[in-house]
């Protein structure tokens, strides 16, 4: 057997998430609060459960750095979020994803990002183009004098000071979406849906797959401090990234 190479990791995280997602639809969602503002649900830890032994089965001696069971490292690393967007999954709305993204020597490789709701999946690999594989209505997307942005700031009970003033700014300037499941937003930026995503409070599980997707698709990804990122094109990418460096400073 030769190298494994990005592409066969992308084959494994996407055959992977699309078998992690037939789980959801005879799930039993039993809920419980990890935080004040968080939730993890039965859901959750049966996907990651699964998730872990088909990444590790299909990939010997790699490690998983997961949202819910842990994390360890390993020349292959694997980035899991099991359900990305709980509280909306919980609820009932088709607003979640499953996310998994593969690095190499720290450096990531290949990411996939699945909408069970939409049955879309967007894939992306060093050696694969970025692509989206919906069954459902697709718009191409248009071009519009605002940018749309993606972001959940103000997020509850942050630490952060300046997060409503930096949303009231900005919806001067452009149209904004509050969705709570930055996997999914980055995914809808690789596709052109949006202009841009901003965070702060993210964990790498939460981004991994999808930096890959926007920086595949032809965006960037901007870290901002120690748990934001700007992702996106155009001019709003940097008036994001100078704004969320200052509410992090």
């Amino acid at each position: 057997m030769g190298p494994v190479t990005p592409g066969d990791l992308l084959a494994l995280a996407t055959q992977s998430c699309v078998d992690a997602a037939k789980l959801l639809h005879e799930a039993r969602v039993d809920v419980a609060l990890k935080g004040t503002f968080d939730q993890v649900s039965s859901a959750d830890l049966e996907v990651e459960t699964f998730l872990r032994a088909s990444l590790t089965a299909g990939a010997p001696g790699s490690a998983v750095v997961g949202e819910e069971l842990g994390s360890s490292s390993a020349r292959i690393t694997w980035y899991v979020d099991p359900i990305d967007g709980t509280r909306n999954f919980v609820r009932g709305i088709p607003l979640s994803c499953i996310s998994v993204a593969a690095a190499v020597d720290g450096s990531l490789v290949a990411g996939c990002v699945l909408d069970p709701f939409r049955d879309e999946l967007f894939t992306a690999a060093l050696d694969v183009p970025f692509s989206v594989r919906s069954s459902g209505l697709t718009i191409t997307p248009g071009v519009s004098p605002r940018p749309l942005v993606l972001t959940d700031i103000p997020l509850p009970g942050s630490a952060y000071s300046g997060e409503m003033e930096f949303l009231g700014e900005l919806m001067t300037i452009a149209d904004v979406r509050r969705v709570y499941v930055t996997a999914l937003s980055l995914a809808w930026v690789a596709a052109g849906r949006a202009d841009a995503a901003a965070n702060l409070g993210i964990h790498p599980w939460d981004v991994a797959a999808g930096a890959v997707l926007v920086r595949a698709s032809g965006g960037e990804f901007v870290d901002v401090g120690r748990d934001g990122f700007v992702a996106g094109r155009g001019e709003i990418v940097p008036w994001l990234v100078e704004r969320l460096e200052g509410i992090v400073s």
